[in-house]
């Protein structure tokens, strides 16, 4: 019988994952390991092929004819992946694994949440724009970045388990009904309700005596009572709303498969393995969202419209809560917003780490500085459908008098630039600087650089270097032809929480790095910025950042 097993690299117990999977113990598999897939027992075991989310497998050399073996390595696959098997004469079978994160990087959590900060500031970013327009909803002809469909893909399960806990406990109502039974089964029908159905229908005459009927009756009796009755009711407006809601996504969802089926991805073999798995689960989860819609308690509630009103239930009740927030997530991950960070998958995440740091520090230095002479010109691009596309690269934003904060700008040889100011050696591109003047009271004229580490612990000690680097060869040519530095400080920007002890020297590294006393005395070190912090958090970061580095 065929069957897929996967190990740890060198050694140790191999768990089969297909057809039957194993239980794999927590741990077993995770980031910062490289492991190999083993294909047994397979007549074919030489056309065989093994996609992890959508990426081939490294295909090794095996020595027996019947088996076939990949090596892979997680890198930031933290969380479920979808493994593709394909094998000639049975089909593509699919199953997932499930990795636990590296302590040197952060989890699947973090992706989620930087992509819905990263939408969030651009609505914000652009609401101050000279646009003055809404992102509305992306049409359905149009396929979406990959890392918009992860995080929708995300937000689907944990949409399903609201429902569930919505329906273990859903709110509910007497509703008040009219009924209208044969008169045999009237059996607790009250006056008024009997003197009511005198207005319409047969009435019909007592033949028995003596008379059975109240004397005031005369003998008379309508052939149909119509009854008051009440009952549990489960179509509350809130309800109604969520189903509208579940089918609203599962349609878009099911268009967006559509396109990704018929994109014309031809050149691309890559492309297009890409674009048909994503249509294969895109579908999928528009059918579970589909079916959310009509099982349970939602197949007694009707129609609504597809959109959350701020009721008290969202407001007070901690399930619908949750449900309104996710509401929101979808909406973000719907919006027709675009560009070329958001065509990632999850295993380049340091890559969206850049953007998110840089947005998070934009909308910041807004808060601080205030909105006056901020020019978002140069991030956003429009087109006539409506949608919008983050200009990811060399962006230059003016925040104010004599202040800019740009992300990858480019310093090429200082004898190059029109300024004077560049690289005394090769062009350099830092992440993201902070320039200009009235940054503090003086009006000296500074330059923060700060360079984005999507790493934890020991990893930054090796991004030490790239801070070195642009703090020593960045310069400016003076009017005399002198060469004087230009950096004020650098610093790493990093989701490291740091342990600090009270004096900088006994600290080691990379804590040392974080230490207010360290920080200022050498202008140079990091600082945390993690998915996930306040505005207040992040104001309050950006103000250290330029205290430590103008002190």
């Amino acid at each position: 019988m065929t069957e897929l097993y996967i190990q740890a690299q060198g050694a140790g117990p191999a768990w089969q994952v297909w057809p039957v999977p194993d239980l794999i113990p927590p741990g077993a598999v995770r980031e910062g390991t490289s492991y190999l897939f083993e294909l047994r027992d397979s007549d074919d075991a030489l056309n065989a092929d093994l996609l992890i989310d959508d990426v081939p497998a490294e295909a090794l050399r095996s020595r027996q004819p019947n088996v076939a073996r990949w090596r892979w390595e997680p890198g930031f696959h933290a969380g479920v992946v979808e493994a593709v098997l394909r094998l000639p004469g049975i089909g593509t079978r699919r199953f997932e694994i499930t990795t636990d994160p590296d302590l040197r990087k952060l989890t699947r959590d973090d992706f989620d949440t930087m992509v819905r900060e990263v939408l969030e500031d651009t609505f914000a970013l652009f609401s101050l724009s000279a646009f003055r327009k809404s992102i509305a909803r992306q049409p359905g002809n149009k396929p979406p970045p990959l890392a918009r469909l992860e995080f929708l893909r995300s937000r689907v399960e944990e949409i399903a388990e609201a429902i569930a806990a919505i329906a273990r406990s859903p709110r509910h109502f007497l509703r008040s009904e009219e009924v209208t039974v044969p008169t045999h089964r009237a059996t607790r029908a009250t006056g008024p309700e009997i003197i009511k159905s005198f207005r319409s229908g047969v009435v019909r005459t007592e033949t028995v005596r003596p008379s059975r009927l109240p004397a005031a009756l005369k003998g008379r009796l309508p052939a149909q009572i119509t009854l008051r009755q009440s009952r549990n009711s489960l179509d509350i407006q809130e309800h109604r709303q969520i189903k509208a809601c579940l089918k609203s996504w599962s349609a878009w969802l099911e268009s967006v498969a559509e396109v990704l089926a018929k994109s014309d991805t031809s050149y691309d073999p890559d492309v297009r393995t890409t674009a048909s798995n994503w249509a294969l689960r895109t579908r999928k989860i528009a059918r579970r969202l589909n079916a959310l819609s009509g099982s349970g308690f939602m197949a007694n509630v009707g129609e609504g419209p597809a959109q959350l009103r701020m009721t008290s239930l969202f407001r007070n009740d901690p399930v619908y809560q949750r449900f309104y927030r996710l509401w929101q997530d979808m909406n973000l991950g719907l919006a027709a917003l675009f560009g070329d960070f958001l065509q990632m998958p999850l295993a380049r995440t340091y890559e969206l780490y850049e953007l998110w740091c840089f947005l998070r520090l934009l909308r910041a230095a807004v808060e601080v500085y205030g909105p006056s002479g901020v020019d978002l010109s140069s991030l956003f691009i429009t087109t006539a459908e409506g949608s919008v596309t983050i200009a990811a690269g060399a962006v230059v934003v003016p925040i104010g008098a004599g202040k800019e904060l740009c992300f990858q700008r480019k310093y090429s040889e200082y004898w190059i630039e029109s300024d004077g100011e560049g690289s005394f050696s090769r062009s350099m591109i830092p992440d993201i600087v902070l320039a200009g003047t009235g940054l503090d009271s003086s009006p000296e004229r500074h330059v923060i650089v700060l360079d984005a580490k999507y790493r934890i612990n020991s990893g930054l000690n090796e991004a030490l270097n790239s801070i070195h680097t642009y703090r020593d060869a960045l310069v400016q040519e003076t009017s005399n032809g002198q060469i004087k530095g230009v950096v004020t400080a650098a610093y790493l920007l990093t989701p490291h929480v740091p342990t600090l002890n009270k004096d900088f020297r006994t600290t080691p590294v990379p804590g040392r790095l974080f230490h207010p006393q360290y920080r200022k005395k050498f202008r140079f070190g990091a600082v945390k910025l993690r998915p996930g912090m306040s505005q207040s958090e992040l104001n309050d970061c950006l103000k250290s950042i330029v205290e430590d580095a103008t002190s």
